[in-house]
């Protein structure tokens, strides 16, 4: 009896995990369904991954389908009390792509949200049938999701965040020693993925946990 319960919650457990984590339904559901620049595609996963890699995704994890911006830079934020060397995402070759390049290659307005390395054999051509409030009529990202092309303005990213880092700033909390920073790190780095979820809006807009209270800025700042 006390196996089959905790069978139970462990499926009870997984369920509600799965439940909210999820990109259906959110602005990065593009399929024929979701709220985002809707198109005739009836699948949601392909518009960032595909199963069976294009070679002119050339290996870049994971398992890539939407093309690249080929943007030569972006510029770097810089500032007095910067302590972090950000290096710059601009001029990435798919394969070897820095995961802030995954990202871009949407939100910096210069790649259609449908342009992929492996479009669904089902649908010959993507069309959007309708373009949703952030994205144009030829699929191009519109508003505030547009981050554009200059990043000197925005939260540095693409910097190794160690305990270096820490005791050379004085204002950031050690990753070494707080595991909750830590895990906001992608191989030891500051990526757009530190802040943002793409497959979980439950933290509009799609952040990794509430800022209430600027919790998620004083799990690295020390305010």
């Amino acid at each position: 009896m006390k196996k089959g319960l905790i069978i139970a919650a462990a499926i009870i457990a997984t369920a509600g995990m799965a439940s909210a984590q999820t990109v259906v339904g959110t602005d990065h559901d593009l399929s024929s369904s979701g709220p985002g620049a809707t198109t005739n595609v009836n699948r949601v996963c392909v518009f960032c991954h595909t199963p069976h890699q294009a070679t002119a995704a050339n290996g870049q994890d994971p398992l890539w389908n939407h093309t690249l911006s080929s943007q030569a830079s972006y510029g770097v934020y810089s500032s007095t009390t910067l302590n972090a060397t950000p290096v710059d995402i601009g001029g990435a070759t798919v394969g070897t792509a820095a995961p802030s390049n995954l990202c871009m290659s949407c939100h910096d307005g210069s790649v259609a949200v449908h342009s992929l390395y492996n479009p669904p054999n089902e649908v010959g051509t993507i069309t959007i049938s309708s373009n949703g409030s952030n994205v144009n009529a030829t699929g191009f990202m519109t508003g505030t999701p547009n981050v554009g092309i200059d990043l000197t303005d925005d939260h540095p990213v693409n910097f190794t965040y160690d305990t270096a880092l820490a005791v050379a700033d004085g204002g950031l909390v050690d990753p070494a020693s707080s595991p909750a920073a830590a895990a906001l790190l992608n191989g030891g780095m500051v990526q757009c993925g530190s802040c943002h979820d793409p497959h979980n809006d439950t933290n509009s807009p799609f952040l990794v946990m509430a800022n209430t209270n600027s919790a998620l800025c004083t799990t690295c700042h020390i305010k």
